[in-house]
């Protein structure tokens, strides 16, 4: 068994906390598990880009090389692109098509395109996946920073290793206990998300 997963988003996101949650239920699981994350040059507002190698054999290295991925989950679009090809022809993405422009996008420095101009480019190389409003979602249960646990709901549409009982589970006992009922929340909300997207 392999599973390799990229996350894709901007610094301040919660997209770390997000393959802890992931790693930490594959080591549970009894996996061989390597979670190491690159970063742009500022921890808030720049690119970030986690990889989460999960085996029952011993594993080599611990970024996930190009076309390996199974799953792209992107906390962001256009950083969702720039990683696309690590995923595999064979694996699926879910991206949160609202956009936070990292530093050096608001530096002119990046040009940001258009949401629709990015979802069209992914979809024209061919990858299979979901596009989301993760963001929204978050919003509308009345905390943005719970964008990240929408997007951990998500991941069960793309994920046949662990359940989500099992992500939540895993995620409630990282963060503190007066968050539990927002993060149940928003779990759910990620799942019903992603399955509205299965069936669209």
């Amino acid at each position: 068994m392999k599973f390799d997963l990229v996350i894709a988003g901007v610094g301040g996101q919660g997209n770390l906390l997000a393959s802890q949650v992931v790693a930490k239920c594959a080591i549970d699981a009894g996996y061989n598990v390597v979670n190491t994350e690159t970063k742009g040059a500022a921890q808030r507002g720049g690119s970030v880009l986690s990889h989460v190698r999960i085996s029952d054999t011993e594993i080599y290295s611990p970024l996930v090389p190009t076309g390996q991925a199974e799953v792209l989950l992107g906390f962001e679009p256009l950083e969702a692109l720039r990683y696309i090809n690590l995923l595999s022809k064979k694996g699926r993405f879910i991206i949160n098509i609202a956009p936070v422009p990292t530093i050096l996008a608001n530096m002119n420095v990046d040009e940001y395109p258009s949401t629709g101009q990015i979802i069209e480019t992914i979809r024209g190389k061919g990858f299979d996946g979901y596009f989301i409003n993760a963001t929204q979602a978050a919003k509308d249960l009345g905390n943005v920073l719970l964008t990240n646990v929408v997007m951990l709901g998500a991941l069960t549409a793309v994920n046949d290793v662990l359940p989500a009982e099992v992500i939540i589970a895993k995620l409630l006992t990282l963060v503190d206990e007066k968050f539990h009922k927002d993060d149940i929340e928003a779990f759910k909300m990620g799942v019903e998300l992603s399955a509205q997207s299965r069936k669209g």
